[in-house]
């Protein structure tokens, strides 16, 4: 079984095909090196393969698996949260804020000293957003039917029965699909345990029926009667579009976050970070060290997936943490000594020469631990003996089991260490075989010489 395996691999910019269809394979302990002319789309196949490019279509296999993350609990529970947080904050945007904290905060603050109960916060807040009334103290040892925001009180009561009788009865008849009462004069109308009647001194009494029909609220007229009808429906009306714009925001918000935790996640299931810690090491075409740290500084930037203290134990340095940096020193020597630089580990990596930052380069991807390392066309700008010192290295690498993908143009070094060769020409392969049969294959000679060289 192959180690990692290109399936079909496309990449298209727009209407430029990159790459077409490539197949391609990689063994354990093998070479193989990706060839052919400048553009060919052999640098986009790397990108793809490390998740710098998406794959238009096809798949990249990395041990008899596809190189994707897995969806899991993690990320359930993630969207769930996400989702959460956003709806309620949609909720916010959707109400009054302000009104919101006068119903929540400023009305169960008593004063500096006093307790504060977050439960009745929230339940307050509840009340608000899905426009309820609610019962409160008011002065003189008596109790009021009040908006949940406490800026209209709709009737008083000499006691919090009465009052949440009073409550009860407002709120049915603060539902604003119900016709509003009075409005022609009835002698008598009732709803459930709640009545209106008209006394003959012209006043209208609220009472309460299933109380001996003790008086709740008595208004002077019909007419008074009538606007306080009124401004009961404008409070449900009031309550009912909250609720609306509060529940169509707490779903959109939801959705939002929800989705967008997944979109994000999507987007990341072939991340460069992911495809590093999977086992896949690269270096690239034009070199990417930091110049400004030193030698041994660039290994151990490699090294970071393999760090298990956490942020908060290094910045504490506890004993743990300084024990893995410097086991993580230790490991970064060897690497240095593996490729020929450890003399050189506290220069500035831009005090190198061009082979030996390349050298670097490659002791760095090897610093992430890979089972796979790619490697951009490393012999690039070098002379011929820093060209044979690098074939001698990755055959080395090939020696401690990492197997190599490597795109190079220098053929001597390709011809000389690698088990099989694949030759692109824009974006499609055209060869594949040992090197030996590449080197005799009219196609590639084509490719490279054109049609008279080949005639």
């Amino acid at each position: 079984m192959a180690l990692l395996a290109l399936k079909k691999l496309t990449v298209r910019f727009g209407g430029l095909t990159a790459v077409n269809a490539l197949d391609c394979e990689l063994a354990e302990h093998q070479i193989v090196s990706i060839i052919g002319p400048n553009g060919a789309g052999k640098t986009t196949a790397f990108n793809a393969i490390t998740g710098i490019y998406q794959p238009t279509s096809g798949s990249i296999e990395f041990g008899g698996r596809e190189l994707t993350r897995t969806p899991g609990a993690r990320l359930v529970v993630a969207a769930l949260l996400v989702g959460v947080a956003t709806a309620l904050a949609a909720a916010l945007a959707a109400v009054n804020v302000d009104r919101l904290w006068q119903a929540a905060i400023k009305q169960n603050y008593a004063g500096p000293g006093e307790p504060f109960s977050y439960a009745t916060a929230w339940h307050s807040a509840g009340d608000y957003l899905a426009g309820r009334l609610r019962v409160a103290r008011a002065p003189g040892n008596r109790w009021s039917v009040v908006t949940s925001d406490g800026r209209r009180t709709l009737a008083f009561a000499d006691d919090p029965a009465q009052a949440e009788r009073l409550r009860e009865g407002f709120t049915t008849l603060a539902d604003p699909n119900i016709p509003l009462f009075g409005t022609e004069k009835q002698e008598h109308v009732s709803k459930g345990s709640i009545a209106f009647r008209r006394q003959p001194d012209g006043r209208v009494t609220l009472v309460d029926q299933g109380q001996d029909s003790a008086v709740l609220a008595e208004y002077d007229s019909p007419t008074a009667m009538d606007a306080a009808l009124h401004s009961l429906s404008d409070i449900g009306r009031e309550g009912l579009a909250r609720r609306r714009r509060t529940i169509i925001a707490l779903l959109f918000g939801f959705v939002l976050g929800a989705a967008g935790t997944l979109t994000v996640w999507n987007r990341a299931r072939r991340s460069p970070d992911f495809i590093s810690r999977s086992g896949i090491g690269r270096t690239f075409q034009n070199i990417r060290l930091f110049s400004a740290m030193t030698v041994l500084e660039n290994v151990l930037t490699g090294m970071d997936r393999g760090f298990h203290a956490g942020i908060f134990r290094m910045a504490l340095s506890t004993p743990a943490a300084r024990r893995e940096e410097a086991a993580a020193r230790t490991k970064a020597i060897e690497w240095l000594r593996f490729v020929g630089l450890e003399s050189r580990a506290n220069l500035l990596a831009r005090q190198l020469s061009y082979g030996e930052q390349r050298r670097l380069e490659i002791a760095r991807a090897l610093a992430t631990e890979p089972r796979v390392l790619l490697l951009d066309e490393p012999a690039a700008g070098m002379n011929p003996a820093e060209s044979v010192e690098l074939a001698e290295l990755v055959d080395r690498i090939r020696g401690r089991g990492v197997s190599v993908l490597l795109i190079e143009h220098h053929m001597r070094v390709v011809m000389g260490i690698s088990d099989r060769i694949a030759v692109l020409d824009y974006g499609t392969k055209i060869a594949d075989g040992t090197p030996a049969e590449v080197r005799a294959d009219p196609a590639v000679i084509k490719a490279y010489l054109g049609d008279e060289e080949v005639t």
